[in-house]
C-alpha cells in the first residue's frame, strides 16, 4: 500500500458526474426538508406540476412522461388523492382510462411550494454568482437534451 495524502474527499470527487450526483443527493434532500412543512415530498409537487402543465394526462401518460414506474405512480396518486390534491376521473373519450386532475388544493400547494423551492435553492445556491449558475444551468439543460429524449431547452421535460 502506498501513502497517499488525504485530500479529504473520496477518489470519486474529482469526477464531474459524480459532484453532479451528490449535488442532486443534497438538493433532493433539501426539496424533501423544505416540502416537509406541507406535507409532501418533491416527488409529489413533480407529478402534480406535470399534470398542471399538461392537460387530461391519464396514469399512463405520467408514468411515460416521468419516468415513473407505474406501481410507483400508483402509490404517489393515490397520496395526493387521500390528501385532496389530485382526483381520478373516468376518460370520456375511453372510459377504461383515468384522467388524472390536480384539485383547486393541489394549486395551492404547487404555488407553495414553488415559493418554498425558491427560497431554499436561493439560497443552496447562493455560494456562486448569478452567472457561474446561469453556466450550470444552461450546461445542465445541454446534457439532458443531448442524453434525454424529449428534454427541451425551456428547462421542460418530456421524460424528467
Amino acid at each position: 500500500m502506498t501513502d497517499r495524502p488525504s485530500t479529504g474527499r473520496p477518489p470519486m470527487g474529482a469526477r464531474t458526474g459524480y459532484r453532479l450526483v451528490k449535488l442532486a443527493d443534497l438538493l433532493l434532500a433539501l426539496a424533501d426538508q423544505t416540502l416537509a412543512t406541507l406535507g409532501v415530498k418533491a416527488k409529489h409537487v413533480h407529478v402534480l406540476e406535470t399534470l398542471l402543465a399538461y392537460e387530461s394526462l391519464s396514469q399512463q401518460d405520467v408514468s411515460r412522461l416521468l419516468g415513473i414506474d407505474p406501481n410507483v405512480l400508483v402509490g404517489l396518486l393515490d397520496d395526493l388523492e387521500a390528501r385532496g390534491f389530485a382526483e381520478r376521473r373516468r376518460n370520456p373519450h375511453d372510459r377504461r382510462r383515468h384522467v388524472v386532475q390536480v384539485t383547486d388544493s393541489g394549486r395551492e400547494l404547487v404555488a407553495e411550494s414553488t415559493r418554498l423551492l425558491g427560497d431554499a435553492e436561493d439560497a443552496f445556491f447562493a455560494v456562486v454568482s448569478a452567472e457561474e449558475l446561469q453556466v450550470v444551468h444552461d450546461a445542465s439543460g445541454r446534457l439532458l437534451a443531448a442524453h434525454r429524449p424529449g428534454w427541451t431547452d425551456n428547462g421542460s421535460s418530456m421524460g424528467c
